[in-house]
């Protein structure tokens, strides 16, 4: 092999061996929820609390959680929560809604919503039921 093509090939090895790689980001990994509570064959009755407990994980860190409880057929808002995470990759939540205004057996979906710093959202839903 001529010299020129020898210069040639190392030249390029060591450009590309010579990348700079420290500003380039961490890829995105989806965050991640899990929740301890509630549990979704519990049945939840008024005037009793219903905890909302668990925990979320996010590699860009997180930014805000919350909880949405509504009535699963008419999707009537029933409590609403919202935190500030204070960019942590990691945060315990831990929402209580003392039930009210339940007057039939109901069926509610619980969704817990995790919000990173590059508005990328993740949720989680359970099933519970409501009565009076």
């Amino acid at each position: 092999m001529p010299n020129y093509l020898k210069l040639l090939v190392l030249s390029i090895l060591f450009v590309s061996c010579n990348k700079d790689n420290n500003n380039t980001p961490a890829p995105d990994v989806p965050g991640t929820i899990t929740v301890t509570s509630p549990s979704a064959i519990a049945i939840y009755t008024n005037g009793n609390t219903l905890k909302v407990e668990g925990e979320m994980t996010d590699n860009n860190g997180l930014s805000t959680a919350r909880v949405e409880i509504r009535n699963k057929t008419t999707t009537a808002l029933l409590y609403q929560q919202s935190s500030t995470t204070g960019s942590v990759s990691f945060y315990r939540f831990l929402w209580n809604w003392t039930i009210t205004g339940i007057t039939t057996t109901t069926i509610a979906t619980v969704k817990i919503v995790a919000r990173d710093k590059q508005s990328n959202e993740i949720s989680r839903e359970i099933d519970v039921t409501l009565d009076n």
